[in-house]
């Protein structure tokens, strides 16, 4: 894993939202798993998607989370990160 990788990620711990920072450490693990030097097409295309679907997941969540200005929906956001910290509690 490139240490520009991990300086993002870090970053990323800093300053965002637990929902944030939980896709960017799904990213960063399958980013971590792709093998560019795999011989079977069919395994690093396997591994490549899974990338490509974290990439979405994390800027999808991003998008979610970056709502600066505070409206009612805001509440919802919080109750989403609350009921979100409760299902990591229980793993």
């Amino acid at each position: 894993m490139s240490s520009e990788l991990l300086a993002a990620l870090n970053a990323v711990r800093l300053c965002g939202t637990v929902t944030v920072i939980d896709a960017a450490e799904e990213l960063v693990t399958a980013a971590g798993d792709l093998n560019l030097g795999e011989r079977s097409a069919a395994r690093f295309d396997v591994q490549a998607r899974a990338v490509v679907a974290a990439q979405k997941k994390f800027l999808e969540v991003c998008r979610e989370g970056l709502a600066y200005s505070t409206r009612w929906y805001q509440v919802i956001r919080h109750w989403k990160e609350r009921r979100f910290l409760k299902r990591q509690a229980a793993r």
